[in-house]
């Protein structure tokens, strides 16, 4: 009698057990981690509020210096205004909605003779293939001896890591072009110029950032450079 006891409970046990494993929802598996996390969309930054450029994936970092001093040429909202004598300094961006200032600028300023500036506007996470297309406007202010020269690199990766000192690039290895890299006085365009590059060579659709490096050796002070209107053209 106690063994078909024993039979009855283990068979029950057994019922039981198959019962709450059948109630059970299964767990869906997790979705798979996106190959890539940059924008495949085209897109146009017209620069018109540098306050909210954080806000959409850019990375502003100045790592200007001078032995001794200060220097630095930090990228901020564009100038257009009068001083007090009646001049008028900073320039019209080269496309805007409401406000003449609707580009970003980069005024470089030292209290010494020498400085080195290194300032650099990093893009959002672009994703690039073979193809797709970047874009943009820039210009040097007219007024005063401009020494400006500007490097626009790729880093290959979703990182902005461009180093701490003004000579450093970080991962920023990939130079794709150079504006005035010799400095010379007036070098820099002084109308709003359209610049252009077009990604080749990628094996596959890589995730990257382009950074614009204000990018000035052994100069004092000197005036500022403005963008304008990036695009971004996903082929």
């Amino acid at each position: 009698m106690l063994r078909q006891i024993l039979i009855f409970l283990a068979i029950a046990t057994s019922l039981l057990a198959g019962l709450a494993h059948g109630c059970k929802k299964d767990t869906p598996p997790p979705p798979p981690a996106p190959t890539h996390i940059g924008t495949e969309i085209s897109f146009t930054e017209e620069f018109d509020s540098v306050y909210n450029l954080q806000t959409k994936g850019w990375v502003m970092t100045d790592n200007s210096s001078a032995s001794g001093n200060t220097a630095s040429a930090p990228w901020s909202q564009g100038l257009r205004s009068v001083d007090k004598s009646g001049n008028w300094y900073g320039f019209v961006a080269y496309s805007y909605q409401n406000l003449e200032t609707e580009f970003i600028y980069s005024h470089a300023s030292s209290s010494a003779s020498q400085a080195n500036y290194s300032s650099w506007l990093i893009s959002p996470v672009l994703s690039v293939k073979n193809g797709d297309k970047i874009s943009f406007y820039t210009r040097g202010d007219t007024t005063g001896t401009n020494y400006n020269r500007m490097q626009v690199r790729v880093g290959m990766t979703s990182g902005t890591d461009v180093g701490h000192s003004a000579s450093s690039v970080g991962s920023f290895s990939e130079m794709i072009m150079e504006i005035n890299p010799s400095q010379s006085a007036g070098g820099y365009p002084q109308i709003w110029t359209k610049y252009e590059y077009t990604f080749t060579g990628i094996t596959s659709k890589t995730d990257v950032r382009v950074g614009f490096r204000h990018y000035i050796s052994n100069i004092g002070i000197t005036k500022g450079i403005g963008i304008d209107q990036f695009k971004f053209q996903a082929n």
